[in-house]
């Protein structure tokens, strides 16, 4: 230590240190008073990591979830829409775990109750009573692309984070870390990775990540250099070919299957030749497999005199990223979802967030609730006729059509009224060309969020307002909204209104 402060200008606080022993250590109490420090015990924490405890047990994550539910406490004391908290659970919630994820597999109970503490922040039910999840949380996790909202899955993230220690095993050079994993379970696919982990004592942290291998290795290619460590048969480095697999009749008859590139490759003079030895000749009719096998070959095998390495198929620049694995190890999705039209306009997060509830259809109308358990009786509030549906509310109600007549006749445009809300998001799009665009795009999410929030008034404090009423709301907001971004110079109500005139004659379907 003495060496330590003189190279380094820093000076070790003893009396903030502990002395922690690992088995059975004689004279700990001496050696404790000649270092005028503390004697310690196993498990304990060192920045911020657990030592001493068992990886597989579910206590060394009770800290992560404490940490969350003192979070949640005081967020539950703000008046928080469903926006803010879409806001507060991807920045925040959602990272707390991460450092722990980095390094250990989570077990599913824990995910399971992560999970349940950030979808029931989500709809608001951290001690506010019952609430309805109105979305299923694996579409909640999807991209937003696909329909979601963009929030990470634990158990594919967890993967995903450990694949990049199996990463940085096969590029890095002769680090420490790597050497004592190769020297506790050998090395494995010409030094790619480590052998398999059989133990069960002592070992748990890395046999965990090395279940991830084959999930790893999937997207991994070969890049062939003068090293030994790529094998013929076994591994993708000529495109995503694997040899044994492209040629099996050819691999059956080869005389070393467990061959590397430098073991039949003859390099002279700036020449590469093939030396692949085979157990026995082939006839006529095999000729043509022989020729395309060493066509491949010779196409994917440089001369430059370069060391073996990894590259990243995922990516283009060859090198190893989370985000593209974890989106690799999540199952894929068709789904066709109008997220422009919801997502990328100026429109309050709050409002976006209940138009994407809407386009799922799942806002909870007298339908919803009925398949939910409710006895009610299913009519309209706002025109006290029909039967409610999300799309009958929002599009087909006299009082919505009237609303969205007057947005056709003040734009100036001639629309066909799609017959759900997901194919008017879809169409709505751009639909205006450049005049008024950012204004034109936030109109369905505003005049579906004026026409929810006063069917709510109604229904639950019997406030009742007129279609010219709820129409003035409409603009006002629709105002509110565009001068807060820019989008209008305009200083009055009529005056914001006129400008939106523009006739283009289009006919949208």
């Amino acid at each position: 230590m003495t060496c330590f402060e003189a190279s380094t200008g820093l000076k070790v606080n003893l009396a903030k240190s502990e002395i922690v022993p690992v088995g059975e250590v004689e004279n700990l109490r001496v050696l404790a008073d000649i270092l005028c420090c503390r004697i310690g015990s196993l498990p304990m924490s060192y920045l911020g990591m657990p030592l001493g405890s068992s990886f597989k047990s579910t206590s060394i994550w009770n800290s992560i979830i404490e940490k969350m539910e003192r979070r949640l406490t005081g967020w539950k004391r703000l008046y928080l829409s469903k926006g803010g908290r879409l806001t507060l659970l991807k920045s925040t919630l959602s990272s707390l775990p991460t450092f722990y994820l980095s390094f250990f597999t989570i077990p599913s109970s824990v995910a399971k109750r992560i999970e349940q503490l950030q979808r029931n922040f989500l709809w608001g039910g951290i001690d506010e009573g019952f609430k309805h999840c109105l979305v299923r949380w694996d579409t909640i996790c999807s991209p937003i692309a696909d329909g979601g909202l963009g929030v990470r899955k634990l158990v594919p993230f967890n993967r995903a984070l450990l694949g990049k220690w199996l990463w940085r095993f096969g590029v890095e050079g002769d680090r420490l870390w790597k050497r004592v994993l190769v020297a506790r379970h050998g090395a494995a696919c010409g030094g790619w990775s480590t052998g398999l982990v059989r133990g069960s004592h002592g070992c748990g942290l890395w046999k965990g990540t090395m279940l991830g291998w084959e999930s790893i290795n999937a997207h991994l290619r070969y890049k062939v250099g003068i090293d030994d460590r790529v094998r013929l048969w076994h591994d993708k480095w000529c495109g995503d070919v694997i040899l044994k697999e492209a040629f099996p009749m050819l691999y059956e008859c080869a005389s070393n299957q467990a061959a590397t590139i430098s073991e039949v490759v003859v390099r002279e003079h700036g020449r590469v030749d093939w030396n692949v030895i085979f157990v026995r000749n082939f006839n006529d009719w095999e000729l043509n497999i022989v020729v395309s096998f060493l066509h491949l070959l010779q196409s994917h095998l440089s001369s430059r005199e370069v060391d073996d390495g990894l590259r990243w198929s995922l990516k283009k620049t060859g090198t190893f990223d989370i985000r593209s694995f974890y989106m690799a190890l999540r199952d894929s999705s068709t789904v066709v979802f109008p997220w422009k039209s919801i997502w990328r306009t100026k429109a309050p997060r709050r409002a976006c967030f209940f138009e994407w509830t809407a386009a799922w259809n799942r806002i909870l109308t007298c339908d919803n609730l009925s398949k939910r358990g409710y006895t009610l009786t299913s009519w309209c509030c706002m025109c006290c006729s029909s039967g409610e549906t999300v799309d009958h509310l929002l599009i087909h109600c006299p009082m919505a059509s009237a609303l969205w007549s007057w947005v056709f006749q003040t734009f100036g445009v001639q629309w066909v009224m799609s017959g759900t809300v997901t194919t008017l998001l879809f169409s709505w799009q751009n639909g205006l060309g450049r005049h008024s665009l950012d204004i034109w795009n936030m109109v369905p999410i505003c005049l579906m969020w004026t026409v929810w929030k006063k069917r709510n008034q109604r229904t639950f404090e019997d406030f009742s307002r007129s279609n010219r009423q709820i129409l003035e709301s409409f603009t006002l907001t629709l105002f509110d909204w565009s001068r807060a971004w820019g989008f209008t110079s305009s200083s009055s109500l009529n005056k914001f209104s006129s400008s939106l005139y523009f006739p283009s004659h289009a006919v949208n379907l």
